[in-house]
Parts: C-alpha cells; sequence; structure tokens
C-alpha cells in the first residue's frame, strides 16, 4: 500500500468536506478506490466532523462561532491539543440566549479544526481554518458593500452609484484617470470618492497583495491600480429592465477571466474563453468558489460560476467566445461580472 503524500491528502481531506470539483471528486474516489489508508484517511476526516450534521449555520451569531475557531486554533499552534479539556470548555461558555444553539456549534466547530489537525499532523486542518475564516471574513466584506451601496441610494433618490459611459467604452481599463468613463470599476469608485466605503472594502481577505498607498480619494476617478481591488461588478444591460430575472447578481470575487489585464497603455482586451477559463472558480479562495452578493443583500459562498436553473455563468457573456473589453450584454437575464 502506497503513502498517502501531502498533496493526495489535501485532495481526500477537501473531498470530505465536499470542496472538490467534479474532475477532483473522480480523482479522489479513484484513490479511495485504490488505496486502503486513503479509504481509513477520508472515513476518519468524516467521523470527525459528523457533530456538524445537527447545525444549521445561520442559527447561531457569527462572532461566536469565529470566537471557538480562533481558540481551536490557538490549542493547536501551541501545542495544548487536549480535545476533551477544550470541548467541555466551550460546552460551559456562558453565552445568555444562545447557550443550546453554541453549545453544539462549540463542539462541532472544536472536532472541524481539532479533529482535522489530529488526523493530518495539524497542517491541513489549520489552512482548511485559515481558508474557513478568509471565506466569510470575504462574505461579511461583501454585505458592507451592499450597506455602503444602500446608504448611497438612500441620499440619492434611490439610484445606484453610475456614470454614463459612450458606446463602445471599454470596461477593463482598471486605473485610467482620464475625463472618459471606462472601467466598470469607476462608479464603485464613487463609493470611496464619496465615503461610503473604504478602499480597502474591495480588497478580498484571502488574498494577498501590496494595497499600500496614500491619496486623497477625492483626486483620483478611479482606483489607482488594478491590484487595488479583487472584486468584479455586473455590467449592466443597455436595456435594463427587458427580464424579470429575480435575484440579480451585482458583485462577487474576481473574475477568473479577467484575472490578468493588459497595461492601461493598450488600446484593446483580447480573451478568448479556453477550457480552462471556462472551469475555473475566482482565485480570490484558490478556486475553491467564490462568494457572490445578490440585489437583496444577501450573500453566498458557491462551488460553481452558475447561480440559478437558466445555467448562466455569471463570469461569462452568453455567446460570446472572444472578448475586447467593450460587449455588454443583451438582456437582464446574462449576468455578466467583469473588473
Amino acid at each position: 500500500m502506497t503513502l498517502l503524500n501531502e498533496q493526495q491528502k489535501q485532495l481526500l481531506f477537501d473531498y470530505s468536506l465536499g470542496l472538490t470539483s467534479q474532475q477532483e471528486t473522480a480523482q479522489a474516489q479513484e484513490l479511495v478506490f485504490s488505496n486502503g489508508e486513503a479509504a481509513g484517511f477520508v472515513a476518519s476526516v468524516k467521523a470527525s466532523l459528523s457533530p456538524l450534521d445537527s447545525i444549521t449555520p445561520e442559527a447561531c451569531p457569527d462572532e461566536l462561532a469565529e470566537g471557538t475557531v480562533w481558540r481551536a486554533m490557538q490549542a493547536v499552534r501551541t501545542g495544548r491539543l487536549q480535545l476533551n479539556q477544550l470541548i467541555a470548555a466551550e460546552q460551559h461558555r456562558k453565552v445568555g440566549f444562545w447557550r443550546d444553539i453554541f453549545v453544539r456549534l462549540a463542539t462541532a466547530a472544536v472536532f472541524i479544526i481539532v479533529g482535522s489537525a489530529l488526523i493530518t499532523g495539524g497542517n491541513l486542518g489549520l489552512n482548511y481554518a485559515r481558508q474557513l475564516s478568509s471565506q466569510h471574513q470575504c462574505g461579511a466584506q461583501l454585505a458592507g458593500l451592499f450597506q455602503s451601496l444602500s446608504n448611497y441610494k438612500a441620499d440619492n433618490d434611490g439610484q445606484m452609484p453610475a456614470l454614463s459611459a459612450a458606446p463602445g467604452a471599454p470596461w477593463w481599463k482598471v486605473g485610467y484617470q482620464g475625463p472618459e468613463n471606462f472601467s466598470n470599476t469607476r462608479r464603485m469608485w464613487v463609493l470611496v470618492k464619496n465615503g461610503y466605503a473604504d478602499k480597502n472594502d474591495f480588497l478580498c481577505p484571502a488574498r494577498k497583495t501590496d494595497c499600500s498607498f496614500s491619496c486623497n480619494p477625492k483626486d483620483y476617478n478611479d482606483f489607482p491600480r488594478r491590484n487595488l481591488i479583487t472584486y468584479s461588478f455586473r455590467i449592466g444591460c443597455p436595456k435594463p429592465g427587458s427580464a424579470d430575472v429575480g435575484r440579480r447578481v451585482i458583485i462577487a470575487d474576481m473574475s477568473p477571466v479577467f484575472e490578468n489585464l493588459p497595461a492601461l497603455s493598450e488600446s484593446s482586451l483580447n480573451v478568448k474563453l479556453i477550457d480552462k477559463l471556462l472551469r475555473q472558480n475566482s482565485p480570490n479562495h484558490a478556486g475553491r468558489g467564490q462568494n457572490v452578493l445578490f440585489c437583496d443583500g444577501s450573500v453566498q459562498f458557491i462551488k460553481t460560476r452558475i447561480v440559478d436553473v437558466s445555467e448562466d455563468d455569471i463570469f461569462t457573456l452568453q455567446g460570446t467566445q472572444t472578448y475586447q473589453g467593450t460587449e455588454l450584454p443583451a438582456s437582464e437575464a446574462d449576468a455578466f461580472l467583469a473588473p
């Protein structure tokens, strides 16, 4: 029986948590079928996570869950890995009305972090905890942006930030400071420029990027640099209201299709949709999925680029294979999020 390497363990750990793509799931299942150690590994992880079955995440305040995860991670980091004592301490924490729910959540959180650390030797469990924490922070940040948009609308007769652009304007030119309303991010800069949001609100917590810059937002017409924004925003249809699309996606983690943009000095974008670009999730969360903000203020982490039964890919335009950075949706039913 071949011993599992770290990459295989990570694959199996993600598979046990339901975080794998269709291709990765097939690889994991083949590994479990052919390798007894892999089968035992998956069984152990699932046994450790079984307390989660009785918990509905929306039932408990976020700050309680975060506190529990933080204490569990600290125990693993410092080597004080005494599972029974940690569970007991969490179960007797006084949290008023939420106590019964928190007891169940605390136990499950400890099993997730400490149990997975025991099984994998620590690194994989902690990595997952960090990813989960960043994922949650990102979702909370998008919810905060919705509040910023709502505040702006309240002060502007119910209108969203909008800037008129000439037909054929290049929506990909993030950072362009000229008088023309080019980039799709410029209208979001309106929130920063007018004090409704902070510039750091547009950086996903899961992305490590150099966001250091000092400026007066009122001196800029757009985000100063491309790497100062790691979300993508809906590009509206020229004929709004042409379809009843229910919950519209308005912001999501950065599009994998337009992650790498040419220099501003270049005249056009040229992106052809190869298979890889069609399969990838956002780079923000290591390709595991993307947080999506809907027009009703709800945020959902999805493991696919499809958000509803229409089979509409939120990062591409229907029927378009090559992009030069001026394309627009033909209808509101075609969600299209780009820089």
